[in-house]
């Protein structure tokens, strides 16, 4: 981004939430980057909720969208956990995978 933040652009409270649709007409930014972004200032410690619900984005020190928003993301990181064991195995059956990665060879 330029000078500004996507933080500038993400309001308090639920009731404020703010859509990606809505923050890539306001930014000028494609949608892919605003979800950069937003995972950017996430690293960073910036508490983003997203009840996925529809209304989008907002900020909150509210320890119940707090504690919402990790269950959600847990859950999510679990299913892809899950994906990932088969994905494994049919990697390390083709010796395609040494230890975590991936090694090239002809076939990939």
């Amino acid at each position: 981004m330029t000078t500004a933040r996507i933080t500038d652009y993400i309001p308090e409270g639920k009731e404020n939430a703010v859509t990606r649709e809505r923050l890539c007409a306001v930014t000028g930014l494609p949608d892919r980057k605003i979800r950069e972004e937003i995972e950017r200032a996430r690293r960073k410690g910036v508490i983003i909720i997203n009840a996925q619900d529809g209304a989008g984005y907002y900020a909150s020190e509210d320890l119940r969208d707090i504690a919402r928003q990790y269950q959600q993301n847990e859950r999510r990181a679990l299913s892809i956990l899950a994906q990932q064991k088969h994905l494994r195995k049919r990697l390390k059956e083709a010796g395609l995978l040494k230890g975590r990665k991936v090694v090239s060879n002809d076939n990939v």
